[in-house]
């Protein structure tokens, strides 16, 4: 929202108000006099996080939003807030064809052709209009912060109820006059990115289009709210979630028979005892050994076996793992695919360059891999373009084209690197995870590129940063419980 006046908030809509509004409870088609919102799902899709899962979508309201602020009462999606610095919400849009998206328009059309209607009748009838006005009010009232009280007034004051009806009574109900001020203090509220929006609104004349405009901006201005809050409360979000998370998995571990299963198990797998002395009990080998037994537990996450239980502490980022696991399995392809291409110029500039062109289009064609099976689908698409790119290179630089036996060649070798096991895929594989190993390690800090790897030094330091980010919010959480399923370990003869 504008630095003019700051965010929005949903000012004096309750929590209880709109909470009974949804796509499946839609005010006949037929209703005269229905509210513009009725049968509008107060509702928006999460943008950029791991909340949604699969399918369908998960979505959620500004007072969701405004409680994992400050009561905490959703964990599920205060973690989101905390850890996802992604985390952004989108206007929800029922899919084309859906009972939803026809409802909803179903209900817009016959809103404002009834509003139509009864301004273009003789004389005028104004019980749409009084409804129009009054959404319009809580438009506005939803897009204002509890401190907006000197503007609450003034839209009180300017649209108040009793004396629109008089006007409307009178005949002299000025449309004008009220859309100058809603279009006023909108510009005044809204963010800078949206006074071409609200400018465009004044070029309209139909009284009708000018408020549908109105209400339509008004919902742009809500979401607009609602993602400038969650900036606003992710430092404080990220400050209490930690606490509260640990809370509530205890209140959980006291109702359940052992509620550390799992995360036990998935530990115990990682625990290097070589070379140790049974039992440890020096505290600081102790730290050191979870250090490294976490970073390698975190890891195992990337590449998740499905028929092992996911351990309890980490549940709510298992999408998320899987998520940044499948991007792992990207870049480990992508690297390897760039390795065994051919590198035709002397000149390290120009290869750099062939070498960025190529990874750019790799990238593209990859992209649509998540496994072995949908990567073999795909690398021979990968051989035709790593055929055309090294063509034109050395076209650029005046050497003859590749022969037919070097095409052939070329396609052997990319198309080899389906196989899990291909040497070059195990060395990337291997220096990516001990990469991945020795940020966890050392909580971040400044990193060569491993060898071979530097075409995708920026995707790399992208996954190791999220990776890090994701960790570091569980270890403060569960540390506590790591530590002593660790020393438990340890203590046994």
């Amino acid at each position: 929202m504008s630095e003019r006046e700051g965010p929005s908030s949903s000012g004096s809509e309750g929590p209880d108000k709109d909470k009974n509004r949804t796509p499946s409870q839609p005010v006949p088609a037929g209703s005269r006099n229905a509210s513009y919102y009725a049968s509008e799902p107060i509702q928006f899709r999460v943008r950029g996080s791991t909340i949604t899962g699969a399918s369908p979508p998960k979505f959620v309201t500004l007072e969701d939003i405004m409680k994992a602020a400050h009561g905490m009462q959703n964990m599920a999606l205060a973690h989101e807030i905390a850890v996802d610095k992604d985390f952004k919400l989108e206007p929800f849009e029922p899919p084309d064809n859906s009972y939803q998206k026809l409802v909803k328009e179903t209900m817009h059309k016959a809103y404002f052709d009834i509003l139509r209607e009864q301004l273009n009748s003789d004389p005028p009838e104004y019980k749409q209009a009084l409804v129009l006005l009054e959404d319009v009010k809580q438009g506005l009232f939803s897009i204002l912060l509890p401190r907006h009280v000197r503007i609450r007034e003034m839209i009180e004051e300017v649209l108040d109820t009793d004396f629109i009806k008089q006007q409307a009574e009178n005949n002299s109900l000025d449309f004008h006059k009220y859309a100058k001020f809603v279009m006023d203090l909108m510009a005044k509220l809204a963010a800078p990115a949206r006074d071409e929006m609200i400018q465009n609104i004044s070029t309209l004349t139909d009284t009708v289009d000018v408020f549908r405009a109105i209400l339509e901006t008004l919902e742009v201005l809500k979401l607009d709210l609602a993602n400038t809050l969650i900036a606003m409360i992710r430092p404080h979000v990220q400050q209490e979630s930690v606490q509260y998370e640990r809370t509530k998995f205890d209140e959980m571990l006291k109702l359940s028979e052992d509620g550390l299963q799992h995360t036990r198990e998935w530990l115990k797998r990682h625990i290097d005892k070589t070379g140790l002395s049974i039992p440890v009990t020096d505290q600081v080998v102790i730290r050191n050994i979870t250090a490294q037994t976490l970073a390698k537990a975190y890891l195992e996450l990337l590449e998740w076996d499905g028929s092992k239980e996911y351990p309890e502490t980490v549940a709510l980022d298992a999408p998320r793992f899987a998520e940044l696991g499948t991007q792992v399995y990207r870049l480990i392809c992508v690297a390897s695919l760039l390795l065994a291409s051919p590198s035709c110029s002397s000149d390290p500039e120009t290869t750099a360059r062939h070498k960025q062109s190529l990874k750019d289009k790799i990238i593209i064609i990859v992209d649509d891999a998540s496994n072995d099976i949908e990567l073999r689908a795909v690398l021979p698409s990968v051989a035709e373009e790593v055929i055309l790119v090294t063509d034109q290179l050395l076209e650029n630089v005046n050497q003859q084209p590749l022969t037919s036996e070097t095409k052939e060649l070329i396609r052997t070798q990319i198309t080899s690197l389906a196989d899990p096991e291909h040497r070059v895929r195990e060395i990337v594989r291997q220096r990516v995870f001990e990469f991945l190993k020795i940020i966890l390690v050392c909580a971040g800090g400044s990193r060569q590129i491993p060898v071979g790897l530097s075409a995708l030094s920026r995707e790399l330091t992208s996954i190791s940063g999220t990776l890090l980010r994701y960790v570091m919010h569980n270890k403060a959480v569960f540390t506590n419980y790591y530590m002593d399923i660790i020393a438990e370990e340890l203590s046994r003869n």
